[in-house]
């Protein structure tokens, strides 16, 4: 009997809060979930103390490396370390939940993970620049890529010449934090008023400056709730707030917890998300599991993952102002109703088959 595939999860990020970070967090949980049925495996997660316990897991095995700290989980300096790592892990394969690779060990078999391409369109050009030069590098040499979604999975074979047979789409799970199971307080803007709310980072990508003027063009009551991390870009939507008629309805959130991002999901009018480009879109998942209707870019990315489970809306002031008078006087049941069908077809444990799949043929 031949022996197991040994494959080593790269995993300092996963005590990250990014989006990649908490992306590596539920596809470990999934893998851990589903590991059983694939015996040709042996799943090995390489982490930090803290992406060990944010993880938690029950059946792969965990290989902790104790220094790095908060500063070595995103970014730059977690690259470096993971390079170090990779080069000495005994492994027959290498995952990486992102479009990197083992840099200082070339020739060791890898998969990597593309999420997107933003960086080409020249988002971010501060925190990752260093993309441009990493992303061909790992996509050329990769045994295999996994895709997020369809639509990342051109973005990288158009931008940084990934060969298109190399590549898998393999869907995420539905969104990075799973719903609660203690349903929270209602009203939890604050104020009792009805709020439309966006969720995700407060970065140039996600037009936010656009929901702004249309929000004030609408005139619909309420308030517009944006939480998040500052981005690049947040110095824009800072301005717009500045300027805006109606910045004392407009709240920004930047240290939002879990539990109250749980809250305001569930007692939202709607989630409304403006972005000019997205690799895949976890934020309209996570709101129609909680049951909040959702209005979003008609961009390509969202359109593949969400599709009639969401109200999309062309990139035009005029169409987004009149999207949101809509959702501030109608009756939404139908569009939450499509919203639990789409977010339904999305599963973690699914999302993790594929991937063990996808390592049993690298054997």
């Amino acid at each position: 009997m031949s022996q197991p595939l040994s494959v080593t999860l790269v995993g300092l990020v996963a005590a990250g809060s990014s989006g990649v970070g908490r992306y590596a967090a539920a596809l470990t949980h999934g893998l851990d979930r589903v590991q059983r049925e694939f015996p040709e495996l042996r799943l090995t997660l390489l982490t930090n103390p803290r992406g060990a316990d944010a993880v938690r897991v029950e059946r792969i095995a965990v290989q902790v490396v104790g220094f790095g700290g908060r500063r070595a989980e995103q970014g730059p300096l977690r690259l470096a370390l993971e390079h170090v790592l990779a080069r000495r892990a005994r492994a027959d394969l290498l995952h990486f939940f992102d479009t990197t690779g083992p840099v200082l060990a070339p020739s060791k078999p890898f998969v990597t993970t593309a999420h997107d391409a933003t960086i080409a369109y020249g988002f971010n050009p501060r925190r990752g620049g260093y993309k441009l030069r990493l992303y061909p590098w790992a996509l050329k040499r990769a045994r295999a890529i996994v895709a997020v979604s369809a639509f990342a999975g051109d973005e990288v074979a158009r931008h940084f010449g990934a060969d298109p047979a190399k590549i898998r789409v393999i869907h995420s799970g539905p969104g990075l934090t799973p719903p609660s199971d203690v349903e929270p307080p209602q009203d939890t803007d604050g104020t009792g008023t009805p709020f439309l709310l966006y969720v995700g980072n407060l970065a140039a990508n996600k037009n936010l400056p656009f929901l702004v003027r249309a929000f004030a063009a609408s005139g619909i009551p309420g308030r517009l709730v944006l939480a998040g991390r500052p981005g690049e870009g947040f110095e824009d939507l800072r301005d717009e707030l500045d300027g805006s008629p109606r910045c004392a309805d407009i709240e920004l959130r930047t240290s939002a917890s879990d539990a109250e991002i749980e809250a305001l999901y569930r007692s939202a009018t709607a989630l409304v998300l403006p972005s000019r480009y997205e690799g895949f879109g976890f934020t309209p998942l996570e709101a129609m599991a909680r049951g909040c209707p959702v209005v979003a870019s008609d961009i390509p990315a969202v359109r593949e993952v969400s599709g009639d489970g969401a109200l999309l809306v062309p990139l035009e002031e005029d169409a987004w102002v009149d999207a949101l008078r809509r959702v501030a006087v109608e009756d939404l049941s139908d569009l939450r109703a499509r919203g639990a069908a789409t977010v339904a077809r999305y599963s973690w444990d699914e999302t993790a088959r594929r991937l063990c799949a996808l390592f049993a043929e690298q054997a």
